[in-house]
């Protein structure tokens, strides 16, 4: 039996008890998240000071509905430890059909966001207050599948979070105890050290900036709790007005002089370059043989460093406090040997690479599960018929997919096509040569090929087909003028050729629009190294599976580490056995690696 595509009320019903007086004690509540981010216990309620005349006692494992926020994803299952929680009458709750719908199903729905689209176009009233009604939830449509189909593949996202969730706990871990080892190690360089003026170490240095009324400005920011800058709108001339403005340098010791008390402190990059602040930032140049500016920003993010800029820091209670010139000139800072502090800097680079690691386990657990639902479900609703999702080696597989194989040139010039196509189709920007030979890649992936290691070679940039570009799918596209250089906003890359509509009719022969969109869907908003590593691992995963090496993440860092060309990837794109696991869940769910 296939997925079927059924109206929710059919296998769920509204929960319909109610109670019109409360006792005066407190009560459990809930809170529904948006985007489908769960359900958990809110502050109790008193019920002498609840003015609703109807509320319903929830049960754990019901379905509950924000009145008010299912527009933006709020539904959800009902925790256990939300049983006999108190619901007013702005919240719906609903029974499941568990002879039909699993309820880890639904919550997997839930976590995908699936009701969204549906729920939000039909909220009635005000935009900031846009309710639905229980009868426009029941005529939702889910997908389907057989009970034990439902229960299989929310066990294998189960697993899939659990791993890693597992995983940013240990990294938690490891921060943790890095951190202490820092602030250990700092104590013990800097016991004993000549402390000195900032005005000495790292003098304030003042770039006016002459404004004039046609030109561009774009200012700078810096985050409190020295989470770094962020980048403001840009001024123009004209909107200046009196207001100061100041040239920021990479590297400089930038201070927020309003919130510096609490951490307003960083160090402007390359990124950064060209921005400018106004006269609340100082910017402070340490002295190239006395100080470096992450020495100093650690000390001074350091519970003695912010002591001593919150006393520099007069003004009134909570964040109305502002960094004195004269007093931030005179804190007293540690400077001891040049020597020892470069080491102490590349230790707590080290330190950053794993806080790297962290934040995107912790970004994979947010978006990884939802985007392999929108995978399964994208899948699915073009198939009559689905694959099943688990096999003989308990590796997940996703609904079957096309297996157009890549085998002629013709054919490669034709995805390519497609690929510059549906980027454009996206922004209207060429695709600069770099992500088009990685887009081929995963779109061949995605497809279902599997033997890329052997066409592809192992290239500073990662898997690289040289033939594509001197004798294969660009140079024949190109050829054709189905795609052209062209320069946008990014830079060069292929356009869309004069004679690109000679495409449409091979390209939809071929099926070829959809790879091209799930790689632009997939991939647009990561970054450039995030490709090569993502295409790295797998090409790695493929070599290793084909040689009967099982794939894990020590071997794949072996692999990697073990070829000339490839070895110094290692510390451009930070790998470690942590994240190579990363993106091999990552991958697992892209492209359904069966080697397990």
């Amino acid at each position: 039996m296939g997925w079927q595509k059924v109206r929710l009320g059919a296998v769920v019903r509204q929960f319909d008890e109610y109670v019109t007086e409360l006792e005066p004690r407190n009560y459990k509540k809930l809170s529904v998240k948006l985007y489908g981010r769960g359900v958990v216990l809110d502050k109790p309620a008193d019920g002498a000071s609840l003015l609703m005349k109807r509320h319903q006692f929830a049960r754990s494992g019901q379905i509950i509905v924000s009145e008010i926020w299912a527009k933006k994803g709020a539904i959800g299952l009902v925790p256990q430890d939300g049983d006999g929680a108190l619901c007013t009458s702005h919240f719906f709750l609903f029974d499941i059909d568990s002879e039909q719908l699993d309820s880890r199903w639904f919550h997997y729905l839930c976590v995908g966001n699936y009701f969204e689209a549906q729920v939000g176009g039909s909220a009635r009233g005000t935009t900031s207050y846009a309710s639905i009604r229980p009868k426009r939830f029941l005529n939702c449509v889910i997908p389907l599948p057989p009970l034990d189909e439902q229960r299989a593949i929310a066990q294998r996202l189960d697993e899939v979070q659990a791993k890693l969730e597992e995983r940013e706990v240990e990294l938690a871990a490891v921060e943790r105890e890095a951190d202490a080892m820092l602030f250990n190690v700092f104590q013990d360089i800097t016991d004993g050290v000549e402390y000195l003026p900032l005005s000495k170490v790292a003098p304030l240095v003042r770039r006016p900036v002459e404004v004039g009324l046609d030109g561009e400005y774009p200012e700078l920011g810096v985050r409190s709790f020295g989470k770094g800058t962020f980048h403001k709108p840009t001024l123009m001339g004209g909107d200046v007005g009196n207001k100061r403005l100041f040239e920021i340098h990479q590297g400089d010791l930038l201070f927020n002089i309003v919130f510096a008390w609490e951490g307003a402190i960083a160090i402007p990059g390359a990124e950064d370059r060209g921005r400018v602040g106004s006269h609340r930032f100082l910017t402070c140049v340490p002295k190239p043989e006395l100080a470096l500016a992450e020495f100093l920003r650690f000390y001074l993010l350091s519970p003695e460093g912010l002591q001593k800029l919150g006393e520099a820091s007069p003004g009134g209670a909570g964040r109305n406090r502002t960094l004195g010139i004269k007093k931030a000139a005179s804190i007293h800072v540690p400077v001891p040997d040049m020597g020892v502090q470069r080491r102490f800097v590349e230790l707590c680079a080290q330190v950053e690479e794993m806080r790297a690691i962290r934040a995107s386990t912790a970004k994979d657990i947010e978006t990884l599960v939802p985007a392999m639902l929108h995978e399964i479900f994208g899948q699915q609703s073009s198939k009559p018929e689905a694959a099943s999702v688990v096999s003989g080696t308990n590796a997940f597989q996703l609904p079957a997919r096309q297996n157009a194989e890549i085998d002629k040139p013709f054919r490669e010039a034709l995805l390519v096509g497609a690929i510059v196509k549906a980027f454009h189709e996206d922004n209207g920007q060429p695709i600069g040569n770099f992500r088009l030979q990685k887009a081929v890649y995963f779109a061949r992936r995605q497809m279902g090929e599997s033997e890329l290691d052997k066409e592809y070679l192992r290239k500073a940039a990662g898997p690289y087909n040289p033939t594509m570009r001197y004798s294969g799918g660009i140079k024949i596209a190109t050829d054709k003028n189905w795609i052209k250089r062209a320069t946008g906003k990014y830079g060069e890359g292929n356009a869309l050729g004069d004679t690109a509509a000679e495409m449409d009719e091979w390209i939809e022969r071929y099926q070829f629009s959809s790879a091209a969109a799930w790689v632009r869907d997939r991939f647009k908003y990561k970054s450039n190294d995030l490709w090569e590593a993502l295409a790295t691992i797998d090409y790695a995963i493929l070599a290793l599976d084909d040689d009967g090496t099982r794939p894990t993440p020590a071997e794949i860092l072996s692999y990697i580490k073990n070829d000339d060309e490839w070895r110094p990837k290692i510390a451009k794109l930070r790998l470690t056995e942590a994240s190579i696991q990363n993106a091999m869940v990552e991958l697992e769910a892209l492209f359904v690696n069966t080697s397990e």
